[in-house]
């Protein structure tokens, strides 16, 4: 419980910290690192990648516990 806690409040403070910020949308790379817009634009997806997966291995643990209480 604690760890997912302290997760979700990273995740949150990471969404927070990005939306007040109002130079992040409207900033620009510098025109010697323009090849990399396309990864920096990616990069920003990452995060909910990892909530993704964190969700998916907790509900596959839930479940194996469940079989091994049932067995």
């Amino acid at each position: 419980m604690f760890v997912r806690l302290n997760i979700f409040s990273l995740i949150c403070i990471c969404l927070n910290s990005a939306l007040h910020s109002s130079s992040f949308f409207f900033t620009k790379l510098p025109e010697a690192y323009a090849i990399f817009n396309p990864i920096v634009d990616f990069m920003s997806v990452i995060p909910l990648f990892f909530l993704l997966i964190y969700i998916y291995i907790y509900t596959k643990s839930k479940k194996i516990k469940k079989k091994v209480k049932l067995a």
